[in-house]
This record gives structure tokens, C-alpha cells and sequence, in this order.
């Protein structure tokens, strides 16, 4: 683990991961806004366990991409494997609400917007397997984790330029 984390390949894809989960909170909730209609239920569902899973991540991601690279130089204890970082129990529980909270978020949410059919179907897919990719894969190799951010890294961006072409037609006709 310790040799993973001063590796440039983590570093690069965990500031961008960490990116990617600082912007999540208010695309999701412009995601949500635009069909919360057509997804019901199942799509409040989804946004609500994907946005608490998100921030939750996101805190995760920070230590991941600023803090773990100068621990495993000055104190590489606390993240190895079997450090007390890793056994520590509410690491665990934190951890688990990642992988939990968001994977199940993600894919509801996915799911609630593949059925709404407001967004590309295509599209849509692309947020469902690739967001619960981003977060949850902690261990090398890290290939997953980076396949996953450039997924939901093309689909937020495609919906984003939805969302904007939308209000930009709106603002026209008005």
C-alpha cells in the first residue's frame, strides 16, 4: 500500500477524484432538480444515499490525495495495511458508509435516471458504473478507480452541457 501511495498514478487520479467529489454535491442536486418527477421515489432515494456517500468520500479522497502521500514518508505505519490506521474501528465504519452509502446511491440514482429517460441513456449508464468506481476502489490496481473518474468524469460533463444548453434555451424563449 505504502509503495501505492507515493506512485504519481495515485497521486494524479486521487486529486482528481477529489475534484470530481468537491463539484459532486452541487451536480447532483442540478441532476436531481432536472427529474425529480420523472425518477419518484427511487430517485430520492438514490440522491440521497449518493449525496451523503459523496461527501462522505470526499472527505476520504482529501487524505487519500494530500495527507497519506506525507504520512508514508514520515510515518508509513499508519497506513499500511496492517497499521492502525486500517484497524482502527471507526476507519472501518467510515469506510464502509463510503462504500455502502455511495455505491448504492450511485446506482439507484443511476438506475432512477436511466428510467426518467430526461438525460442520454447512454449517459446515464456511464454515471452509474463509473461513479460507484471512483470512490470505493481503495487498493491497487488502481486502473478500476481510473476508468471509473473518466466515465463519470464524461457523463457529469455531458449532462452539465445538457443543463446549460437547457437554461440557455429557456432564457432565449423567455
Amino acid at each position: 500500500m505504502i509503495e501505492g501511495v507515493n506512485d504519481q498514478q495515485w497521486r494524479v487520479i486521487s486529486v482528481l477524484a477529489f475534484a470530481l467529489y468537491m463539484l459532486f454535491p452541487i451536480v447532483i442536486i442540478g441532476l436531481y432538480v432536472k427529474q425529480y418527477k420523472e425518477s419518484g421515489i427511487i430517485g430520492l432515494i438514490g440522491f440521497v444515499l449518493a449525496a451523503l456517500g459523496a461527501v462522505i468520500n470526499s472527505c476520504m479522497l482529501f487524505d487519500m490525495a494530500f495527507v497519506w502521500p506525507i504520512l508514508s514518508i514520515h510515518a508509513p505505519e499508519l497506513i499500511d495495511f496492517s497499521g492502525p490506521l486500517f484497524r482502527a474501528s471507526i476507519f472501518s465504519v467510515a469506510h464502509n458508509l463510503i462504500v455502502y452509502l455511495g455505491t448504492i446511491g450511485f446506482i439507484v440514482f443511476g438506475i432512477a435516471m436511466i428510467r426518467a429517460k430526461v438525460f442520454p441513456r447512454f449517459g446515464a449508464v456511464l454515471f452509474t458504473i463509473g461513479m460507484p468506481l471512483t470512490g470505493v476502489i481503495l487498493f491497487p490496481p488502481f486502473i478500476l478507480r481510473a476508468i471509473g473518474s473518466i466515465l463519470a468524469g464524461a457523463s457529469l460533463f455531458w449532462k452539465g452541457i445538457i443543463l446549460i444548453k437547457g437554461k440557455l434555451n429557456e432564457e432565449r424563449s423567455a
